[in-house]
C-alpha cells in the first residue's frame, strides 16, 4: 500500500528487486513469499 492510497503488486522476484526503494514510499508492504512453498492448512500428512 502507498503512502498516497494506491497499491501495488508484484511478483517475489521484483517484490525483492525494487524492496528498497519502495519502502521510500510505501504506507504497507506485505511479503506473502512464504505462500509459495508452505502447504495449505487443509493438507493432510500425506501431502506434506
Amino acid at each position: 500500500m502507498l503512502i498516497s492510497g494506491g497499491e501495488l503488486l508484484f511478483c517475489a522476484h521484483h517484490g525483492r528487486k525494487f524492496e528498497p526503494e519502495l519502502k521510500k514510499i510505501a504506507a504497507e508492504i506485505q511479503d506473502e513469499t512464504g505462500r509459495l512453498t508452505d502447504p495449505p492448512a487443509s493438507a493432510g500428512d500425506d501431502e506434506r
